[in-house]
């Protein structure tokens, strides 16, 4: 899923040629430990972390602290990317640029958190399914199959390898986990438990 859905597009931006008092006050206005640089023609210049400057002199330029980073994602990256990038990099921000280089917003942990909260449809009512199945084509196809043709609305899938198999999670849209194993048990397939999820 594209990233744009869960940007966060208010954070504290600085330019290069600022001074390190006024990258600090922005930082408390924001209640974070960077700011976003921008050079003088407000394109994407790089990150200054407060651990960078915390014992520096208030009227010193940022511009000798700046970082531009390993990691950033552009607007049309999706957001399992993102995560892999937040991961990899250790860091507690992830800039997310257009192709003409400006800043659209940030990403942090909390805003990836989010996006996979409503990628696993955590935020919906309805009842989740937990399989463990073979690890080879058609075996997820055969369950899709029976709960579509019982009127049974698939809101998200996510599947976890293990070993030889695969552990699957399917949210449907239906409030009676009883009726689902019925339905499930009539097929012969085996799960590992049926929850009902009230969302939030």
């Amino acid at each position: 899923m594209n990233v744009k859905k869960w940007v966060l597009q208010h954070f504290p931006t600085v330019k290069k040629d600022e001074e390190i008092g006024n990258a600090l006050r922005k930082m408390r206005e924001f209640s974070c430990d960077y700011c976003i640089v921008l050079d003088e023609n407000d394109k994407f210049e790089g990150v200054v972390y407060k651990s960078s400057i915390r014992d520096s002199e208030l009227d010193e330029k940022i511009d000798m602290y700046v970082t531009f980073p390993d990691f950033y994602v552009v607007e049309d990256s999706n957001v399992e990317e993102a995560a892999l990038m937040l991961i990899e990099n250790k860091d507690q921000v992830l800039p997310v640029v257009n192709n003409n280089a400006e800043v659209i917003g940030v990403l942090t942990v909390q805003e990836v958190l989010e996006a996979f909260i409503e990628l696993s449809a955590m935020d919906e009512q309805g009842t989740r399914i937990i399989l463990e199945l073979e690890d080879k084509p058609g075996e997820l196809k055969r369950v899709i199959d029976v709960l579509a043709n019982n009127k049974m609305n698939i809101l998200s899938i996510l599947t976890l390898k293990d070993e030889n198999k695969r552990q699957i999670s399917i949210k449907i849209q239906c409030e009676d986990p009883e009726s689902v194993a019925n339905l499930l048990e009539i097929y012969n397939i085996k799960y590992i438990s049926i929850i009902e999820e009230e969302g939030f």
